[in-house]
């Protein structure tokens, strides 16, 4: 057996997971098996891409006047 994992969900996706296994009569274990079990045996769609250099430095100089101010 694995070992346990944290999940956290925000407060509009925790209502839908709590209404959801109220409904179906299963564990919140059951529903993240199944979930996870679905969701990798699916194809995905997510490519990577490489990021334009402009875009990149202007992101991380954006990002760093935001970190001076903490």
């Amino acid at each position: 057996m694995g070992q346990p994992k944290t999940v956290r969900f925000d407060d509009e996706l925790e209502k839908k997971v709590e209404e959801y296994l109220e409904t179906n009569g299963i564990k919140f274990t059951q529903l993240m098996k199944m979930a996870v079990t679905k969701f990798i045996s699916e194809p995905q769609s997510i490519h990577l891409a490489p990021v334009d250099t402009k875009d990149f430095v202007a992101s991380s100089k954006k990002h760093s006047k935001n970190t001076k101010k903490l």
